[in-house]
């Protein structure tokens, strides 16, 4: 490949790296702890379809409420976050824990072709593994409502609403993946930040709009077409233009990026302190 162009080589890097990462985040052995909780709201999901009470199932124009409340207080706030947390932390720590690491750092790939590499793997595992459970968690909030609620669901709205929810997912796994990708080069146990990041999401709705700007999920949330009730306590705040949610969103995640490639370039791997 001697007389093939850098940037080709770079692509080709990629390439390989993000598959194999796809490989072994959706069908290795590690991935069943993603399946078991991405399985977590379908499973929920059906119980509700085979033991919904008669007396609900007759109201379909409630699903929609209810999805959303699902969504805001479970999937967005549960599932997305803990399934990227599972996927970007061990991008890096998982391979010293595994012992495997210095391989890949002996390889000759510069360092943030690597990070990107890894990061676009995860990126590509968590939309994979989070939009479908989505889509499917949506169609069986609708489902015990019968043929009524399915005419809602697939109406122009009722589309409309799914594509908003899978943007934010995806929008999601791009800014969750990048901070915890950094957490998984800077911290030896990433998932203390990750339970501190999670109280600080959650507390979000309680927040000063100055701290509420700090949290991802206040940019998340203001692609949702269905608004839910934060309770009593929560503080209200302007809501942010979409223009002005995808710049933060994209700003921060490719920030973070970057500073896991300046973290990775002195990557050093003791596996007898690890």
């Amino acid at each position: 490949m001697s007389g093939t162009p850098e940037n080709t080589i770079r692509r080709i890097q990629i390439w390989t790296i993000a598959r194999n990462e796809v490989l072994r985040n959706l069908l290795s052995r590690r991935s069943l702890p993603l399946l078991l909780l991405v399985g977590m709201p379908l499973a929920l999901m059906l119980l509700r379809v085979l033991f919904m009470p008669d007396s609900l199932r007759a109201n379909a124009s409630r699903a929609t409420t209810e999805f959303a409340e699902v969504f805001h207080f479970f999937l967005l706030r549960f599932i997305v976050f803990f399934a990227n947390a599972v996927i970007f932390v061990r991008l890096f720590r998982g391979e010293i824990l595994e012992r495997s690491l210095h391989y890949t750092l002996l390889a000759p790939i510069r360092r943030e072709v690597l990070v990107l590499a890894k990061y676009l793997g995860g990126v590509t595992s968590a939309i994979l593994l989070l939009v479908p459970t989505t889509a499917l968690t949506y169609f069986l909030v609708f489902l015990p409502h019968g043929r009524a609620g399915l005419d809602l669901m697939f109406s122009g709205t009722g589309l409309a609403n799914l594509l908003s929810y899978l943007f934010i997912v995806v929008l999601a796994c791009f800014a969750y993946g990048a901070l915890f990708m950094m957490a998984g080069l800077f911290f030896k146990n990433p998932m203390v930040p990750a339970v501190l990041f999670l109280g600080w999401e959650t507390l979000t709705p309680f927040l000063p709009p100055l701290l509420k700007s700090l949290s991802f999920v206040h940019y998340l949330v203001s692609f949702s077409p269905v608004p839910v009730s934060l309770g009593a306590f929560a503080l209200l705040a302007r809501p942010v233009s979409w223009w002005v949610a995808i710049l933060a969103l994209c700003l921060s995640s490719a920030l973070l990026v970057f500073f896991a490639t300046r973290v990775a370039r002195r990557l050093e791997v003791t596996y007898s302190v690890d």
